[in-house]
Formats: C-alpha cells, structure tokens, sequence
C-alpha cells in the first residue's frame, strides 16, 4: 500500500472543547470551506485554489476562506506540473505552484464550515477527527448534487444555510450514492473522485472536468449563502 492510498489514522492533536464547532456563529469573519484529499496536492488542491478564484471574483476577497488538507500528505511534492497546465488563469497557475500540502487535523478543521471531500473515506477521516463535522461535511461531488439547486440555500444565511440545504437534499435522496449501492467495484463509490497521481496526464484532465459541475454548483449555493449578508 502506498502513502497516497493508505487510511488516515486519528491525528495526535486532540480536538479541545468548541474546536468542532463551525466558523459561523454570529462572531462575523469570512466562511470557511475546507477541501479534503490524500496528498493535498492534486484534487484538493485544484479545487481549493479554483474555487477561491471564483468566490474571489464573485464575492470580493476576505469573505470566504478557502483551504485545503491531506489525510497522507508528502512535504517533498508540490502540485504535478500536468495540474499546473490546466490552470485556467495565471493566478490560480501562480496558487497552485505555490501550495504546499498540509496534514488533516482536528485543529484544521476546528471552525470550518464546510469541509468538502475526494472521496467517502477521506469524509470518514474527517469524521474521525472532528465527529461533529459530519452534518457540515460532503465530497466534492456529492456536494455538487446535493448544492445544484442554489434557490435551496436561504439567501444570506452562511454555513448554517449551506448545512441545512445539504441535509434537505440528503433527506430527498439527491446524493449521488443514493439508491446507486453495489453499481460500483468494491471500495468505489459514485461520489468518489478518481485520484490522479502518478497516472497519465489525461487523468488530470478528467479530475479537473469530472469536478468542474461540483465546483460551480458549490459556488451558487456560497454565492446565495453569503452575498445578501455583506
């Protein structure tokens, strides 16, 4: 088993009380969205970094904080040049090239109020290190399905609306697994984002457009969670 496939064992660094508790509570600041992978340098790295761009240009900075985490990160490697091609412009080019994976831990999550993941066992990682994280959590595609309706997130209501229309949708039977068990090999799941590292460079290329429908759709529902608040 490789360090890139291997499961996350519970972080040393112990959550303190209050650290599961979102960044939305009423004390103002920008809302916090976390993105989740194995080596924190491909798949949550993309997303981090392009959906920060587009709330950026959509919000105006400082009003949603975007970062990302690994669950097996190797500080010796950076963003894959074949990643960094993709890019769509310089700035996110300029952002990639300059990430540096970080470890998931109970205190990176302390306080996020969204925290979206690659795969179901990066979701289960993360409920490992903050339990209370699970209502606030999603993969990526996942959180596509469940966020594709925007007009399901009330206006100008933060995290917690995010929060309340991911469980609305969950409730419906949106999320991609639903319904869908055993259509896929073992240990696969519809809301899995295949990983590509180490493959070839047409495996970028899929990531990137396999998250392109998620990534737009998590920006609407943030867009309508926050802009009527500013």
């Amino acid at each position: 088993m490789s360090w890139f496939e291997r499961p996350a064992l519970r972080s040393p660094f112990a959550a303190a009380p209050g650290m599961d508790a979102p960044a939305d509570d009423g004390a103002g600041g920008p809302l916090r969205i976390l993105t989740v992978c194995t080596g924190n340098i491909c798949r949550s790295a993309w997303a981090h970094h392009v959906l920060q761009a587009r709330l950026d240009a959509a919000l105006g900075a400082d009003v949603v904080e975007v970062s990302s985490a690994g669950t097996g990160p190797n500080q010796a490697l950076a963003v894959p040049e074949e990643l960094l091609t993709l890019a769509p412009d310089a700035g996110v080019r300029a952002a990639l090239a300059a990430h540096r994976p970080r470890r998931l831990t109970a205190r990176v999550l302390a306080g996020q109020d969204l925290v979206l993941t690659a795969t179901e066992a990066h979701r289960d990682a993360v409920v490992r290190e903050a339990p209370a994280a699970l209502r606030r959590s999603a993969t990526l595609l996942d959180a596509g399905a469940l966020l594709a309706d925007p007009d399901a997130v009330a206006p100008g209501g933060g995290g917690r609306a995010l929060v309340a229309a991911l469980e609305a949708a969950r409730r419906e039977g949106r999320g991609l697994d639903a319904g869908r068990r055993g259509l896929f090999p073992a240990g696969r799941r519809a809301a899995d984002l295949a990983d590509p590292f180490r493959g070839p460079a047409e495996g970028y290329t899929e990531m990137t457009r396999a998250l392109e429908p998620a990534l737009a759709a998590v920006e609407a529902a943030v867009v309508r969670a926050v802009e009527p608040a500013r």
